[in-house]
């Protein structure tokens, strides 16, 4: 079996999320439409976004960001996406606090607007 180049992975991982397909129970709506234009643009960039399907709770750690962005040149990026009312959970504020206290950035977008200001302003 020949291995996949980066970009054709990407595209594989997008195809194979339930939350990219719009199915697996997750009804579209802002926050749903932000999520998938911030992995459209990560996967234009060529960069891997970590990420958990919205239809259901991660299993992960209480609190962990939306996002886990490996860009390139080593640098990774932290977002957390709300709608423009929606509030942090009481584990996603100790997990920002955690975050901050260990000198990274946990981003809170509410539009892809203000993602591609984070972009801009932390990496260029």
């Amino acid at each position: 079996m020949p291995n996949m180049t980066e970009a054709e992975f990407l595209a594989y991982e997008s195809r194979r999320r339930p939350d990219a397909r719009g199915g697996g129970g997750v009804r579209p709506g802002a926050e749903h439409e932000l999520h998938q234009s911030i992995l459209a643009e990560c996967r234009r960039r060529g960069w891997i976004a970590l990420h958990s399907a919205m239809n259901r709770r991660t299993h992960r750690n209480s609190g962990e960001p939306d996002f886990i962005i490996l860009a390139d040149g080593g640098r990774v990026m932290h977002v957390e996406c709300k709608t423009r009312t929606g509030k942090l959970s009481v584990s996603q504020q100790g997990m920002r606090a955690h975050y901050r206290k260990l000198g990274h950035d946990y981003r809170v977008v509410r539009d892809f607007g203000e993602f591609i200001e984070a972009i801009k302003k932390d990496y260029g």
